[in-house]
């Protein structure tokens, strides 16, 4: 999908964009040598242009540069090239900006950084991250993080799912989503939502240890389950909007449910 996208210059919209594919014109290698492709010169000259420098970017790994040339609601479409280098993300809160619990699944695998634990290392376990995937994290979570920890910044390659499920029809929220998509957690979360993980973090400050490990068992489903709704998401784009592309590989989160376990008892 990534290399069939003309979207990285003013003048290449969605219309146009079909408009090469209707041509022929299916990847940057089909982009002809001469501008035989109904573009004025001058947008011609552009697309060239962009192609080059996301060509660069993408054999110098630069993400962070390829997602600048494209809209903010494509870049979904980077996903399956760095798929690998992706991190998963949500956080809890205590009803304001305090952050109580960060989760993350990423290369390193599933983990939960908590307040008054060791929040504070989780500015350094992003510096290899290239693709941010949240749910409602570009309004919600990245926003708080900023305030949280001064300095640190989201990659460009943010994909929210909140705004990708959206395209495909969905309304409302993750617990919603799961439900509809089969992507589901264990009974015992059921109806466990994010004013009562603010309250399980208010049980923990009281003494509670099992409300801790509650809220981190909470956060990390949230963050674990991004993963699989990213690869179904990704999927349904090509097929509902017919995009060239080969779809990414269901994910299957047995492994990784395991991981959590052992860290949820190391808390």
């Amino acid at each position: 999908m990534l290399l069939s996208t003309f979207q990285l210059t003013p003048g290449i919209g969605p219309y146009r964009e079909r408009q090469l594919w209707a041509a022929g014109v299916r990847s940057w290698d089909g982009f002809p040598a001469a501008p035989e492709v109904a573009l004025s010169a001058r947008l011609d000259g552009r697309v060239r242009e962009a192609i080059a420098a996301a060509r660069a970017a993408l054999e110098g790994g630069d993400v962070g540069a390829l997602a600048a040339l494209m809209p903010a609601r494509e870049r979904w479409r980077l996903y399956r090239t760095f798929e690998a280098d992706a991190a998963f993300l949500d956080i809890e809160t205590d009803g304001g900006d305090l952050v109580t619990a960060v989760g993350v699944l990423d290369r390193d695998g599933p983990r939960v950084f908590l307040r008054d634990k060791d929040l504070d290392d989780f500015p350094d376990a992003t510096r290899a991250w290239k693709v941010l995937v949240t749910f409602n994290g570009a309004s919600f979570d990245v926003p708080i993080l900023e305030r949280a920890f001064p300095g640190w910044r989201a990659p460009r390659a943010h994909v929210d799912l909140r705004h990708l499920w959206g395209r495909l029809g969905h309304q409302g929220g993750l617990k919603l989503l799961e439900q509809e998509t089969g992507v589901g957690r264990p009974g015992h979360l059921a109806g466990v939502d994010g004013m009562e993980a603010v309250r399980l973090w208010r049980r923990h400050r009281a003494g509670d240890r099992e409300a801790l490990r509650r809220l981190a068992e909470y956060n990390l489903y949230d963050t674990v389950n991004l993963k699989a709704l990213m690869a179904l998401g990704y999927n349904r784009m090509l097929e509902r909007f017919e995009l060239p592309g080969e779809p990414v590989a269901p994910w299957e989160r047995g492994e990784v449910l395991y991981d959590v376990t052992k860290r949820l008892l190391a808390i």
